[in-house]
């Protein structure tokens, strides 16, 4: 039971560190990418050049979103909680943005982890 107890312990240093906390935005960058492309494969038109730009200029408004995040949970942590509420309801909505928000946590964790 011990080693079981001192396990867990480790486990959760080890996520809580900094390449722990960025495994999991890769994982949530997957997520949104997956759920933007399954959006994309439900629609009725096709990909081409437009919705490409789309998610480019998504992955814009994802970061300028993020960035807004990252305000709010420094100077107000409780007030963050609808802002991610809205992140991932239109995330779920807007195909574009769901794409531009998984590109855009890449982005994020491989310069940070890099440099």
């Amino acid at each position: 039971m011990d080693l079981f107890k001192q396990g867990m312990t480790s486990f959760k240093w080890w996520f809580l560190s900094e390449k722990g906390l960025a495994l999991v935005m890769l994982a949530t960058g997957v997520f949104f990418v997956a759920v933007g492309a399954r959006r994309f494969q439900i629609r009725p038109e096709h990909f081409g050049i437009m919705s490409l730009l789309g998610c480019g200029i998504g992955t814009f408004a994802a970061f300028f979103l993020l960035l807004i995040a990252d305000y709010v949970f420094q100077h107000a942590r409780l007030a963050v909680i609808p802002w991610v509420v809205f992140l991932f309801y239109f995330a779920f909505v807007l195909p574009h943005l769901a794409v531009g928000l998984g590109l855009a946590l890449w982005f994020m964790v491989v310069t940070q982890l890099s440099g």
